[in-house]
């Protein structure tokens, strides 16, 4: 039974049968995830393990639709359950954002979206491929959109580029404080597509795979607390994609920013976890209720 005072939600949040449902088998998952946090921040290894267990509960398809044999989890719901994953271990809860959002933006975002009947066979044609890896096979995907420019903050057009050929895309460019990096099985890349007066409306999110030839991973990862994120450089040459790779159709990423700009927001549930299990230690220290630690009262008032 977990404790409603370092619930998420505490006792008097209202949420339905699903959200209940889908908190208690985070919270189910997560104590074993704390009791490797440590090795993986102490080795700057990533949560394989703890992969391992999102995938046998059934959440790496948290928040795929549910016609396409996920959960079907919208924004909110995600949210609860990333908040409650980030109370055992900060760096699987990080990460896990970037998968879960690779699924919502394709998901039930691009639902939300103004498509051409085109269009919309187009992505439903496409986004089936990318579902399927994830509920079939267990695939993890990654988000990687920073290039240390103010392209992802909507500022300005990616630097990475992809050029349309036959059959697909050439893809060139490089992504920083990538998550994920060696762990996913995709990358999904934010880029622009390589044309004359190109601008961020020809913004495309195409998903690489990690064996892709060209694609490479450089540089090193080693900061206190998020070493298990494996956040390293992404580097592309001359990438070949085939066209079911992209996330959504052609230029359509550009209305997806601009309608869901709370998805920038999706990384603040996992530090509210981090923060409910910071309180959660510092109550218990000081009632000397810390495991392997004597049982000495370090205030005299009940806290």
């Amino acid at each position: 039974m977990i404790d409603p005072r370092y619930s998420v939600t505490g006792s008097g949040f209202p949420l339905n049968e699903n959200q209940k449902k889908l908190i208690a088998l985070a919270d189910s998952v997560g104590p074993a995830f704390a009791k490797r946090a440590a090795k993986y921040d102490r080795e700057a290894s990533f949560p394989f393990e703890n992969y391992a267990d999102l995938k046998q509960a059934g959440l790496l398809g948290l928040c795929v639709p549910e016609k396409f044999g996920g959960m079907g989890a919208d924004l909110r719901t995600y949210a609860l359950v990333s908040a409650t994953l980030g109370k055992y271990c900060g760096a699987t809860a990080l990460t896990f954002n970037m998968h879960a959002c690779s699924m919502l933006w394709p998901g039930l975002l691009a639902d939300d979206l103004d498509m051409t009947a085109a269009q919309k066979q187009e992505h439903e044609r496409y986004r089936a491929v990318h579902f399927n890896r994830v509920v079939k096979d267990g695939a993890i995907y990654a988000q990687p959109f920073s290039e240390g420019s103010a392209a992802a903050a909507g500022k300005a057009p990616f630097g990475t580029v992809a050029t349309k050929v036959d059959g697909g895309w050439r893809m060139n460019g490089r992504k920083i404080f990538a998550s994920l990096s060696g762990a996913a099985h995709y990358y999904g890349v934010l880029c622009t597509e390589d044309k004359p007066g190109s601008s961020m409306r020809d913004t495309l999110y195409i998903a690489v795979p990690a064996d892709a030839p060209g694609f490479t991973i450089t540089g090193d990862w080693d900061p206190l607390g998020m070493r298990g994120t494996v956040s390293r450089t992404l580097v592309f040459k001359d990438v070949f994609v085939p066209d079911d790779a992209q996330m959504m159709p052609r230029g359509l990423y550009f209305q997806a920013a601009g309608r869901w700009p709370h998805m920038f927001t999706t990384l603040s549930p996992t530090y509210m976890g981090i923060a409910i299990a910071a309180y959660e230690f510092t109550v218990k220290y000081l009632r000397g209720e810390i495991e392997g630690m004597p049982p000495v009262k370090r205030r005299m008032y009940p806290t």
